[in-house]
């Protein structure tokens, strides 16, 4: 069955689910953003009609995806009567009661992935988290989820939440860590490259090891003297050195 679906959000998540869907042979028929320049850069990636307007919302397709950020949301759905519609958000930290109970069928399309639109993802194997307000409604979510991708999960709101907080831990936090190693590299007039080898490995053991085994470096061995002359390094991004002992004293504690 192919989807006539509304897309409402033009940015990483709406372009890569957008394509994601189109590839599993849905229909784009509109995309929604307040910039109508954004809304017709993903619209024409999508042989869609770019809108900026939401009293120009078709009326009768079969999905309805907010795609936009989380503290727009609540915003947007005041806004649109979806009372009739069949509305998800893909919020990791938005609760399904932000719909209001007047309509009839709402839930949420959570992708659990990092997208940026300069870089293609395999939808095949990321989590989506479904969630719904009808046994009917999450039925047909889980059969669209699962025409995108082999991993499907029913996850309440509470459960989300926690995996929204898990992955600023996994993935914000430590790509945050990239940019300081690699900041710290560019100051030193060193190529930052010579850190992929090791960035790579660190995520491959993943799955091989958990997390505590995997643990290496000087705090693990609470070799004291490295640590100093790591801080001493540091003497002059006091922000650095913060976050270097709070993440040491951590590693230490857990080991």
């Amino acid at each position: 069955m192919v989807l006539n679906i509304v897309m409402l959000g033009s940015g990483n998540v709406a372009t890569h689910l957008s394509a994601a869907l189109i590839n599993s042979g849905h229909k784009i028929i509109q995309v929604y953003s307040r910039k109508f320049k954004n809304a017709k850069e993903l619209a024409e990636k999508c042989n869609a009609i770019p809108i900026n307007k939401v009293s120009k919302l078709d009326n009768d397709s079969d999905l309805y995806i907010i795609a936009i950020s989380d503290k727009a949301i609540g915003e947007l759905v005041s806004t649109i009567d979806f009372t009739n519609k069949n509305v998800v958000h893909t919020a990791g930290s938005v609760s399904l009661n932000i719909f209001p109970k007047s309509i009839v069928q709402y839930g949420v399309f959570y992708p659990f992935q990092t997208f940026s639109k300069k870089r293609d993802v395999q939808f095949s194997d990321i989590p989506i988290c479904i969630e719904a307000n009808t046994a009917k409604f999450e039925e047909f979510l889980i059969s669209i989820a699962s025409q995108l991708s082999g991993n499907v999960q029913k996850i309440n709101s509470t459960q989300r939440k926690h995996i929204h907080l898990t992955g600023v831990f996994a993935c914000n936090f430590v790509n945050h860590l990239y940019y300081i190693a690699c900041n710290i590299l560019s100051k030193n007039n060193i190529d930052e490259k010579i850190l992929n080898p090791l960035i790579r490995e660190t995520s491959a053991k993943i799955n091989e090891l958990s997390p505590f085994e995997a643990q290496t470096g000087p705090a693990v061995r609470n070799d004291k003297e490295s640590i100093k002359k790591h801080l001493d390094l540091l003497s002059s991004s006091p922000e650095y050195q913060q976050i270097y002992s709070l993440l040491s004293d951590g590693i230490y504690k857990t080991h």
